[in-house]
């Protein structure tokens, strides 16, 4: 005769599972809407004038309830530029992932990155133009989170380097650029023309080509680099 199973303890049991999933699922609601509030007080009104009260009371809560999941207005800017770079770098790295060799890599980089920010380019200039226009010393980040961010580099060029590393040992690229160097550039390309397209379109003064054209152009001169 088998053994009779042992009985779950409480905190086993499927109904305390449930309360616990139920209790994070709203953790996490509650934690978007604060990053989504904060976003819109950013966008409309500077970093200068968005205080953890200016968000509290842009989504209607207590600061007190704000500091449970952010403990100061740096860790809940930081975590609005970590959000956007890193659903960039994920996507980023899932295309150079599937390129073909290393040209179509700087190609995937190029594309990525645009097609990224360019539906959303407060995004952008949320995730690379904020320290340029806060006054100095308004934001502070502290190492640890510097340790967060590093590793989204790896995402976005690791994979273009590795390929074009290995095409380097067959045949040196036209360019002959290191190959981490060349996936840099070709992200540093991407998000030049994003800084141009927001500054021109912020004037209602649109480029003379449309992303297309420049991402293919772009593309072009990059595979050209990396070809023999």
């Amino acid at each position: 005769m088998s053994a009779p199973k042992p009985r779950p303890t409480p905190d086993e049991s499927p109904a305390v599972t449930a309360r616990v999933a139920r209790r994070e699922q709203r953790r996490n609601r509650s934690r978007e809407e604060i990053l989504e509030g904060a976003r819109r007080v950013l966008l409309r009104s500077g970093i200068s004038a968005t205080t953890l009260d200016s968000v509290a009371r842009e989504i209607g809560v207590s600061k007190a309830a704000l500091y449970y999941y952010f403990p100061s207005k740096d860790a809940l800017l930081f975590e609005l530029v970590y959000g956007a770079l890193d659903a960039h770098a994920q996507a980023v790295h899932g295309a150079t992932g599937k390129a073909r060799n290393g040209g179509d890599a700087l190609r995937a980089i190029v594309r990525e990155t645009v097609h990224a920010f360019a539906p959303r380019i407060d995004d952008f200039r949320l995730a690379f133009l904020h320290g340029q226009v806060a006054s100095p010393g308004s934001v502070h980040w502290d190492e640890q989170q510097f340790q967060r961010i590093r590793p989204l580099n790896d995402l976005c060029f690791a994979d273009a380097a590795k390929m074009l590393a290995e095409e380097r040992k067959k045949r040196p690229g036209r360019a002959r650029v290191e190959p981490r160097l060349m996936a840099f550039l070709a992200y540093l390309a991407a998000v030049g023309m994003l800084t141009m397209k927001g500054m021109v379109e912020s004037v209602d003064d649109p480029l003379a080509y449309s992303d297309e054209q420049l991402i293919e152009g772009f593309a072009r001169v990059f595979e050209a680099a990396a070809g023999p």
